[in-house]
């Protein structure tokens, strides 16, 4: 399984139950209880089924924040894929730091601070007001949840579109989950809470260590990523001297396509967008006469959970050659973060565009005739 999905799962959780949030939860709680109590004998007792759609209003209302943020992210992609690995270097040092701060190592008196709620009239509380305490508590995070949330959109801005709402929907799964299980035994949780908190605060110290290796973990690949193209600039590699075998055993070099336009289309094999436009893609390369290959690793789609070129290329049919990047030679030089990716390479063997997302047969025709003219007029110049 993918890290990044278990990561933001997780993160999820310990955002739920983080200094800052956990000893709020009776108070928020108590808003979403507050006219299911009732008292038999002087005993007191709750109205489960009333607790229980209130809490899911709560809960629904968090969902539209992360909704909406998710929707955010997707309109930057592009500007965040560019600076990804030093986003990836930051938000690993801000994670470790706020780890370091959660287990009482080092202390930051900004991140203590809080913002509470505080509702007149909880009574009225109905289906509705729920849902906007939930949408409005989702926004008055105290600054320490910061850290995980960023995390959270950075890891969905640097993925395919698909990728990057599941793991938002994980991440708010992981956070409201708890809140479910506290509508569902209300009165045994609070309990449990206000019992156990030297118990909840060593699972936060705990949690803390997790954070700082998911940080070290950021901070190590985004380094590396960094120092992987570093290194290619510093040798002075050119793209067009990389050799990369395809799934029939043939090596191909792009300097032996010279005089000829060239589509490189990076593709993954868990990425449903890039199995979609095979045929537009094929068809398009075929009626223009271009020299068209994808450009595959079999290491990314495996730390990525998905299946290998061999499983591709049966799933989609697809004939143009398929250049197995093992090694991230092109992937590093070209600083692909996101998939598909199609990069636009002149018959002298310059790179002369680049395009993210899907495309379909027109967007193909429409995106490398702009590439086209972009070349012949630095010619002219």
């Amino acid at each position: 399984m993918d890290i990044s999905y278990a990561g933001v799962f997780l993160e999820g959780l310990l955002s739920f139950i983080s200094p800052c949030i956990l000893p709020l939860v009776p108070l928020y709680m108590s808003y979403l209880t507050s006219d299911a109590k009732y008292s038999i004998e002087g005993e007191v007792h709750y109205k489960n089924t009333r607790i229980i759609l209130k809490t899911i209003f709560f809960i629904l209302g968090i969902s539209t924040t992360y909704f909406l943020l998710g929707v955010s992210v997707n309109l930057l992609r592009g500007v965040i894929s560019e600076y990804c690995d030093l986003i990836m270097i930051s938000g690993g040092i801000i994670l470790i730091v706020f780890a370091l701060h959660q287990s009482g190592i080092i202390k930051f008196s900004f991140l203590d601070k809080e913002k509470r709620l505080y509702l007149e009239e909880v009574k009225a509380l109905n289906y509705f007001k729920a849902y906007l305490l939930g949408f409005v508590f989702s926004f008055a995070w105290t600054p320490c949840i910061g850290p995980l949330l960023a995390n959270v959109l950075l890891l969905a801005s640097t993925s395919d579109a698909l990728k990057g709402n599941l793991l938002i929907l994980l991440y708010t799964l992981g956070f409201t989950i708890p809140f479910i299980l506290l509508g569902l035994f209300y009165a045994k949780a609070i309990s449990f809470i206000k019992a156990k908190r030297d118990l909840l605060l060593k699972i936060s110290k705990l949690s803390a260590i997790i954070l700082i290796a998911f940080g070290v973990y950021l901070l190590y690949d985004g380094t590396k990523n960094l120092v992987g193209k570093s290194n290619e600039s510093a040798e002075s590699v050119s793209i067009s001297e990389i050799t990369l075998k395809d799934q029939y055993g043939f090596a191909h070099k792009l300097s032996d396509y010279e005089g000829d336009y060239i589509m490189l289309n990076f593709v993954a094999s868990w990425c449903t967008y890039c199995k979609q436009e095979v045929t537009d893609f094929e068809r398009f390369a075929k009626d223009e006469d271009i020299a068209a290959m994808y450009v595959m690793s079999d290491t990314i789609n495996s730390l990525n959970g998905g299946g290998s070129i061999d499983d591709f290329i049966a799933e989609t049919k697809a004939t143009l050659p398929i250049l197995n990047d093992e090694d991230d030679k092109i992937y590093n030089y070209v600083g692909v973060t996101s998939f598909p990716t199609m990069l636009y390479i002149g018959p002298d063997g310059s790179i002369i565009g680049y395009q993210n997302g899907a495309m379909d047969y027109d967007m193909f025709d429409y995106v490398f005739k702009l590439a086209k003219e972009r070349y012949e007029s630095k010619g002219e110049e």
